[in-house]
């Protein structure tokens, strides 16, 4: 079982902007405030598999990729407009105004060209 790793400080968080962290050594999240919710995601895009999710952009309860406009949602990760891969979701916690966040556990293959 794995345990939640501390990211940050809650109040390094901008609202709506998107925030880049390595969670592990294969893993890089986003994690985003949108009104005193945090959300963390996979900082890959399922869709062309660039790793800028960070710099995508809060339409509602979605953070839209900055590379093709595909929409995922923040709650479940399902794409809004096309029929890929849903985008992956971290639980999180708050503890004494930090965040914490908890590796998904899944193996991810890194390849290096």
């Amino acid at each position: 079982m794995k345990h939640f790793i501390k990211i940050c400080a809650i109040a390094d968080l901008e609202e709506f902007k998107g925030h880049k962290f390595q969670l592990d050594s294969i893993t890089e999240i986003a994690v985003f405030k949108i009104k005193d919710k945090i959300y963390a995601v996979d900082n890959v895009c399922p869709h062309n598999h660039t790793p800028k999710m960070y710099n995508g952009f809060i339409k509602k309860d979605f953070v839209v990729c900055p590379i093709h406009l595909y929409e995922f949602s923040l709650k479940d990760g399902k794409p809004k407009n096309f029929l890929g891969g849903n985008l992956e979701l971290f639980e999180t916690k708050i503890e004494d105004g930090f965040l914490f966040v908890k590796p998904s556990g899944k193996t991810k293959f890194n390849f290096d060209f």
